[in-house]
């Protein structure tokens, strides 16, 4: 009898997570323009949309070489899209990206 679990496992990029928040994306105020700024105007939009920069920040970063870092970002990202206040959001964010700085502020 086999004992192991089949799973029907489907590889997801980062385009298919692009996706899935664009319904959301569209809705966060300066998005749009921060999606199209070039390399020149790219962070003057992205202070005058702190939100929409966050946003996106966190959607670029959602797969890292160190697992804790990954699951700080995925975190943030999925409760973006699923339509929690970006502002909640970023304390969280900050408030875990602090513990893992001083959890690893001495790792080489």
């Amino acid at each position: 009898m086999n004992t192991t679990a089949s799973v029907n496992h489907t590889p997801r990029t980062i385009s298919y997570y692009f996706e899935k928040a664009k319904p959301v994306f569209d809705t966060i105020p300066g998005m749009s323009e921060l999606l199209s700024a070039d390399h020149g105007t790219y962070d003057t939009i992205a202070s005058q949309y702190p939100d929409a920069s966050f946003a996106l920040m966190t959607a670029n970063n959602l797969f890292n070489h160190d697992r804790e870092l990954s699951q700080i970002q995925q975190t943030a990202f999925f409760s973006i899209i699923n339509g929690e206040n970006i502002s909640t959001v970023r304390f969280r964010y900050d408030r875990d990206m602090d513990a893992y700085v001083k959890r690893h502020n001495w790792d080489d």
